[in-house]
């Protein structure tokens, strides 16, 4: 099983399993605020992945109401949470430990493109911005442990160390450009 579902799949498994009983909106809702730009969290790809892994068995669906509205509710299946534990268990494969998205770095192939005069503004924009994210992701993760996020709050620890790493590559980068 864990060869055919896709990391998003499997997550939102997870997150099922972990913060359920909740709607395809809500679990949209929870990737559309991630701060990583790895994952998608638009109507388009969480309610149509939803329903795949209801009609594969992973998770349930229960209808409910809030109030007025009536709601479909998804919760993870015996199956689901079998999935989610391969999936989490050993072996972990060789993508799981891939340097991760990264389109500044990606930049840096074609630098030579850019006048030398351009290239301090290049990495002077790229270590704001990666800052401006480092900042997002400690302030986060404070949120996390003060509402007892911890899982959350260990994500985040590691975003913070990317991203600490990251202003410690773009200051070598700078040196060896210099």
């Amino acid at each position: 099983m864990r060869k055919e579902l896709t990391e998003l799949e499997q997550c939102v498994v997870g997150v099922v399993w972990r913060d359920g009983p909740m709607t395809a909106y809500e679990i949209a809702l929870m990737f559309s605020t991630s701060l990583s730009s790895y994952w998608s969290g638009s109507a388009g790809a969480i309610y149509p992945l939803v329903e795949r892994l209801r009609k594969r068995g992973l998770l349930q669906a229960s209808k409910g109401t809030k109030g007025r509205t009536r709601r479909t509710l998804f919760t993870t299946t015996p199956r689901g949470v079998e999935a989610l534990r391969s999936w989490i268990s050993p072996p972990l494969p060789p993508i799981a430990g891939a340097p991760s998205f990264d389109p500044i770095r990606t930049r840096l192939f074609f630098i030579e493109v850019l006048p030398k005069s351009q290239r301090a503004a290049f990495l002077d924009e790229a270590e704001q911005v990666i800052r401006g994210q480092l900042a997002a992701v400690k302030e986060r993760r404070l949120l996390n442990i003060g509402s007892g996020q911890f899982t959350e709050s260990l994500g985040d620890l590691g975003a913070t160390y990317e991203l600490q790493a990251r202003l410690r590559w773009l200051r070598d980068v700078r040196k060896l450009l210099a």
